[in-house]
């Protein structure tokens, strides 16, 4: 119950971060209604049970990695690009919504969660927070196995979970909207995410300038 416990407060981080993360999910549903945006969701939950896959068994490697300015800055610059291409394409983007709704094919399917795996996956604060939360909460401790299923399990829990309410209310509002209205919040998350993808490229440049 301890491990389930803490699992769930850091899940609870997460939750409330504003980041290219909650943009991804949020302008998908409004726009393109529940499955896509659950679609852009098992992206981004793909991409952080690699990534813990990873950091679990090559756990020094990893810190060594994620510690070396180059790979900060590759990251930042990759992961920047990207934000900033989704950003630009969802300003220009003009929004073309059935309600009564609409199907999708699988290279449909497979744009929206390649969507959010890339997002989540050049997204460098995805290895902070997952090498942080094993490094410290798990091999620091000597967790063990049984224990650290359950708390990395109970985090993945929240995360899902509160992606599923964020997804379900965007889905659900956009019934109530205009096309000017998801055309305005499509270029206001697409600033965000230019935003975004500017910050991380500038932090991947500033120490080689200092």
């Amino acid at each position: 119950m301890q491990y389930f416990l803490e699992g769930l407060g850091f899940g609870l981080l997460l939750t409330v971060s504003m980041g290219p993360i909650f943009v991804a999910l949020v302008q998908t549903s409004l726009e393109k209604g529940l499955k896509p945006g659950i679609t852009v969701g098992i992206g981004i939950w793909s991409s952080d049970v690699i990534i813990i896959g990873t950091t679990l068994y090559l756990v020094s490697l990893v810190k060594e990695l994620v510690a070396s300015p180059t790979f900060n800055f590759y990251m930042g610059l990759a992961g920047g690009l990207v934000m900033i291409v989704f950003g630009l394409s969802m300003i220009k983007h003009k929004a073309s919504v059935n309600f009564e709704g609409q199907t999708y094919s699988a290279k449909n399917y497979a744009g929206f969660w390649m969507k959010g795996f890339l997002v989540n996956t050049l997204n460098p604060f995805t290895y902070i927070f997952w090498l942080g939360v094993i490094a410290t909460q798990v091999f620091a401790r000597g967790v063990s196995v049984p224990n650290t299923i359950i708390f990395l399990s109970s985090i993945m829990f929240v995360i899902v979970a509160s992606d599923l309410l964020k997804i379900a209310a965007a889905s659900f509002i956009r019934k109530g909207l205009q096309l000017k209205h998801i055309d305005f919040a499509t270029n206001v998350a697409g600033v965000f995410l230019i935003v975004f993808g500017i910050a991380l490229m500038y932090n991947a440049f500033w120490p080689t300038v200092q």
